[in-house]
């Protein structure tokens, strides 16, 4: 029972934490010791280290890949509505051709972090 206590302590822990709260402010709010939180903060953290850890051994390069595959297909949509809808508003084809852009941006941006991820991949398994 205890353990399930401390566990639903650190997901409202994290929640807060995502919202900006500082420890003190989260040890009010749950009525317990700033140390409480100060130690539930470490322990977030290193749960954390082992997810990306995780993530980047296994499974970083697949989700990349699919972010790449999601962002052409959206892209592929959009063009198809600005082509296919002779319909269309100028303001619908405008956020069309917006859209078209963000996705070229993103993808650009993932491109970008490519080498970063698979140098990330490649140290995990040296470390293996």
């Amino acid at each position: 029972m205890h353990k399930y206590k401390i566990e639903d302590r650190r997901r409202r822990v994290a929640s807060m934490l995502a919202q900006s709260m500082t420890e003190s402010e989260i040890a009010e709010q749950l009525k317990v010791n700033q140390s409480t939180i100060s130690r539930d903060t470490i322990v977030l953290k290193q749960l954390s280290e082992r997810f990306v850890y995780d993530l980047a051994k296994s499974d970083l390069a697949f989700y990349y890949k699919q972010c790449l595959v999601g962002i052409e297909e959206v892209k592929r949509r959009a063009w198809e509505i600005l082509n296919k809808s002779a319909d269309l508003s100028i303001r619908d084809k405008l956020l069309a051709l917006k859209l078209i852009v963000d996705c070229n941006e993103s993808k650009f941006a993932l491109f970008k972090e490519g080498p970063a991820i698979m140098q990330l991949k490649s140290m995990f398994q040296i470390v293996k």
